[in-house]
């Protein structure tokens, strides 16, 4: 009888860096393709097969706890701070922050030139995805540079690439910052690292925050620290000082921080909406205010609306009156305002404002609400079972 063959003990592969305790940028690129293989199969197992455990399981042997539990954690992150207003400062924020720690020597995009080849980077990902034959074929050479420059993967990286901190180019032009006393000038050095709870702590000693008010606003608001080099600490200052000022609830400053939303490289209103949320009720009055002119851009002002939205959230006393008001301009807003509109309906839904549903209604029947930003089919506080509804809105359609 012959002898049953032991199986060879797999031999383990030696991971090669190139800088201590780093992959290689080879293994490295291997790990992000991975990684990414990863991500579109997590999302399809939660989004397709509704978090089938088996499948999860599946996939948790293939690729091992950790990793699934890393690139988990990510698609949450970003999944949890995607919001329809004001999304693409939220982009351009965590494009300017992963900039900050792996940058090199890559140029800094503008607001604008991450916007274009972003959109570019899409077209040419879209075309891949859904044209090419099948089995997927691997993204082509200005697909695989525009990732670069964009710093697509960089929330992949932390335990795979050397932090590179972009030094400031000599023809690097941004208007002077002001000067600060203590203790705002202490923001000047939090930098890239947007911890909240940094913020939380500090602004428990009232007693030394609050004579620094103004200079936390002038600090919100300075050009010359919005327009800064990321790669320096003092370039991220008006991101702590605005966090600061939501913290110490400060409702008087509401409407001096607008000027955020005339900045041509914006990548901090967004955050209004979670600033004016924390001071509260008493900051109301001018947000209604910027909110009735219709002058102003509409987008400016679905950040100003998402803004009362969360006043409403973190006080309920107030969410029936900031709903019904919100259903009072919807019910009076012109067809030419569409925009607006949209995201006036957005905020109605976030609020689950059911009593607003006949307004709804009205404006989409009176093709009051631009629908390519958000449609019938995407709201929650809608019947479906309701027929009557569904003629309505149907019918003669």
């Amino acid at each position: 009888m012959s002898k049953k063959k032991r199986p060879r003990p797999q031999r383990r592969r030696r991971r090669r860096t190139s800088e201590v305790g780093y992959p290689s940028p080879s293994e490295r690129e291997r790990i992000i393709e991975r990684r990414d293989k990863l991500l579109r199969e997590l999302i399809e197992i939660l989004v397709v097969h509704q978090s089938d455990d088996r499948k999860m399981n599946k996939l948790i042997r293939r690729y091992g706890p950790q990793e699934v539990l890393l690139v988990l954690d990510t698609f949450q992150k970003n999944a949890e701070g995607a919001e329809l207003i004001g999304d693409e400062t939220r982009v351009y924020r965590m494009y300017r922050r992963a900039f900050a720690r792996f940058g090199g020597d890559r140029p800094f995009l503008s607001a604008q030139e991450y916007s274009d080849l972003s959109f570019e980077h899409g077209k040419l990902n879209a075309e891949r995805t859904f044209k090419s034959p099948f089995p997927r074929r691997k993204p082509g050479a200005r697909e695989r540079e525009l990732r670069d420059l964009l710093l697509t993967d960089a929330a992949f990286w932390d335990d795979i690439t050397p932090p590179a901190v972009p030094p400031r180019p000599p023809d690097f032009k941004a208007p002077s910052p002001g000067k600060y006393d203590y203790p705002a000038r202490q923001l000047l050095e939090w930098g890239w690292d947007l911890d909240e709870e940094q913020a939380k702590n500090n602004a428990r000693s009232v007693n030394k925050w609050h004579p620094a008010v103004g200079n936390l606003v002038r600090m919100a608001l300075d050009e010359g620290l919005l327009n800064g080099w990321p790669g320096e600490a003092a370039g991220w200052a008006p991101y702590h000082a605005l966090n600061m000022l939501g913290y110490l609830h400060v409702h008087q400053v509401a409407g001096q921080l607008f000027p955020l939303f005339y900045q041509e490289n914006d990548w901090l209103s967004d955050r209004l909406t979670v600033v004016w949320g924390q001071m509260g009720p008493r900051a109301e009055s001018p947000l209604w205010d910027y909110l009735d002119d219709s002058r102003h851009n509409p987008d400016w002002r679905s950040v100003v609306m998402l803004g009362l939205a969360r006043i409403a959230e973190t006080n309920p006393e107030r969410r029936p009156a900031v709903a019904d008001r919100f259903a009072r301009l919807l019910r009076q807003a012109s067809v030419d305002d569409a925009r607006a509109n949209a995201y006036l309906v957005h905020v109605l839904d976030s609020l689950e404002a059911t009593e607003a549903v006949e307004v709804i209604v009205e404006a989409f029947e009176q093709d009051k609400v631009d629908e390519r930003i958000v449609g019938l089919e995407s709201l929650d506080i809608l019947d479906w079972d309701d027929l009557d509804l569904y003629d309505r809105l149907y019918g003669q359609r």
